[in-house]
């Protein structure tokens, strides 16, 4: 199978347009994108022996075929074809198990594995769930395949509550962090304020998080848990912030405003 370089075809197409297009602004040219680029997807090119770049991946059915096609443009470091990306949507189920060993093989470069979760995404398989499950609960810092799997999560609905918070004693302790972070955007589970109240009181350093999160959360009983933590004298400015907005989305009083003379980041907001 043949790789071509889809990016590098359709900025030679812009740069002729624009060519043929003189004294656009550079908003007109904006404006005119999504243009450009439909009828750059429907125009015979040369380049493809006369097919059109919107149809050229229709040829590829076969899931092993589309998956190696994706292997090829990550290896190759050319950049995936939004034609190509769409097929292997539009093909769906037949290529979730492919795409699926791809995101779950630690080993394979992360670029390659974060397109593949992307279209597992799009797809929208019920099978991804236990997966998204399990990245998210060996999460670690900066690992950007867990985030992904997080924000997956997050558009999803209540009943995902239960799965992770059954997960939630054995996953990493970022792992336990995107939990809660998830868990946060569906009141009603006790053990979620219980854990976010836990968080809040043992691990200073993330108290801007679990606050902010406590205050999506929405359960006014954690005005009491954080209205002491504003009277604190080793708070840093910006925690007290946190601190303070959550208190007032969850209805209670924060007090005084509070000045922090010296602390750096409340003399730059200060200043300017």
């Amino acid at each position: 199978m043949k790789i071509h370089d889809f990016d590098e075809k359709f900025y030679d197409y812009v740069r002729t347009w624009m060519a043929m297009h003189p004294g656009l602004t550079e908003k007109q040219v904006e404006d005119s994108y999504n243009e450009i680029m439909l009828n750059w997807l429907n125009a015979p090119a040369k380049w493809l022996d006369g097919e059109k770049p919107g149809e050229y991946f229709m040829r590829y059915s076969e899931p092993k075929d589309l998956i190696k096609l994706l292997e090829e443009y990550d290896k190759r470091d050319i950049g995936l074809p939004e034609p190509l990306y769409s097929r292997v949507v539009s093909v769906g189920e037949p290529c979730v198990e492919g795409l699926m060993r791809i995101v779950k093989n630690a080993d394979r470069p992360e670029s390659l594995r974060a397109t593949a979760l992307a279209i597992l995404g799009d797809i929208g398989s019920e099978t991804v769930r236990p997966l998204l499950i399990d990245l998210v609960c060996a999460g670690e810092m900066g690992d950007e395949i867990s985030e992904m799997a997080t924000d997956d999560l997050s558009e999803g609905d209540a009943s995902i509550v239960d799965a992770l918070m059954e997960r939630y004693d054995a996953a990493t302790e970022f792992g336990q962090q995107r939990i809660l972070d998830i868990c946060a955007n569906f009141p009603g589970d006790a053990r979620v304020y219980d854990r976010l109240v836990e968080k809040l009181r043992n691990r200073p350093d993330q108290r801007a998080l679990y606050a902010s999160l406590l205050g999506k959360l929405g359960d006014a009983r954690a005005v009491d848990e954080l209205k002491p933590f504003l009277t604190m004298q080793d708070i840093g400015y910006l925690d007290y912030i946190e601190l303070r907005n959550a208190v007032e989305a969850l209805g209670g009083d924060p007090g005084e405003d509070r000045a922090f003379y010296g602390d750096p980041d409340y003399e730059a907001m200060r200043n300017m």
